[in-house]
């Protein structure tokens, strides 16, 4: 029963993950190309608190409930298989590059866009690139590390 909560929750996780990635880099690029009509500050700073809430979250528990199914799979060091490996080295650096860095990403792009700045010089389209940019790496990663586990080379 628990290895089948522990699945459950690592799929959905993984799935928030992924999928919320790839429609924020979507709405970013979406936004930037629209920055011209209207002021997408707002908009960009709600997307950086909606990151470190939840995408966070989802991060810690598919980071989590990865950790334990290896635990509850019974496998020591020396009997991995090669995806296991790659799956739980590969998929657990990347979870948690993305916790520090997107948190730290998205603290300095709020800090310098609430400061007062010149109205005629905006970072907005600046930080918009590059937060689309580094969620647009992760989700390539995961997906990287999700089709290797699905291949399960040995």
């Amino acid at each position: 029963m628990e290895t089948e909560l522990l699945l459950f929750l690592h799929l959905l996780g993984l799935s928030f993950w992924i999928g919320s990635m790839v429609l924020l880099v979507i709405l970013l690029l979406a936004v930037r190309r629209n920055l011209t009509s209207w002021n997408g500050t707002p908009l960009f700073l709600w997307i950086t608190r909606l990151v470190t809430r939840f995408l966070n979250v989802a991060a810690l528990v598919v980071l989590v409930s990865g950790g334990g199914l290896i635990q509850m799979l019974g496998y020591t060091q020396a009997s991995k298989p090669l995806w296991i490996k790659l799956m739980e080295q590969g998929g657990g650096l990347t979870l948690l590059l993305f916790i520090v860095v997107m948190t730290w990403f998205g603290n300095r792009a709020r800090k310098q866009l609430r400061a007062p700045q010149d109205p005629a010089r905006s970072d907005v389209p600046k930080w918009m690139t590059r937060y689309s940019t580094a969620l647009s790496l992760f989700a390539t990663l995961a997906v990287l590390v999700l089709m290797v586990v699905s291949f399960r080379v040995s």
